[in-house]
């Protein structure tokens, strides 16, 4: 009789959760708890409106739940993806702009970058000229 098993091991051992309950994580556990207490107490609410109304409220009010609960992008779950989105886009700016002040002054100078900055502000004051009327042209009413 043979008994070798073949059993897959991961190659990132950070990939692996331990599971608590009904095959859940601790983190589904909660999120679906959360869902349902929140979902009962909606259709409860709402039912005395309509059957239906209450059904569309515990689908609106438990799918947002359910979906964090679950969703995972680039290995991290959608609270710690929507923070770092969010940080990105708006918190920290994406543009940097390069400031003088008292202690890079003398770098600056060295570089180069006081002098560069008032050729493009001079050269951004003679872009603006007035146009001349081109000869043969047509005037329009």
């Amino acid at each position: 009789m043979n008994n070798n098993f073949v059993v897959g091991i991961p190659k990132d051992l950070k990939k692996i959760e331990s599971k608590l309950f009904f095959g859940l994580t601790k983190r589904q556990l909660i999120g679906f708890s959360i869902a349902l207490f929140i979902g009962v107490i909606t259709f409860l609410l709402l039912k005395s409106i309509s059957i239906n109304v209450a059904m569309y409220g515990l689908f609106f009010t438990c799918a947002p739940i359910i979906f964090a609960t679950i969703y995972q992008k680039d290995g991290l779950y959608s609270e710690k993806w929507l923070k770092l989105w969010l940080e990105h886009k708006y918190l920290n700016p994406s543009k940097r702009y390069y400031k003088v002040t008292k202690k890079n002054y003398p770098l600056a100078k060295e570089r180069k970058v006081i002098e560069r900055a008032k050729k493009q502000k001079d050269n951004t004051n003679k872009r603006i000229k007035t146009s001349k009327p081109v000869p043969g042209a047509r005037t329009t009413n």
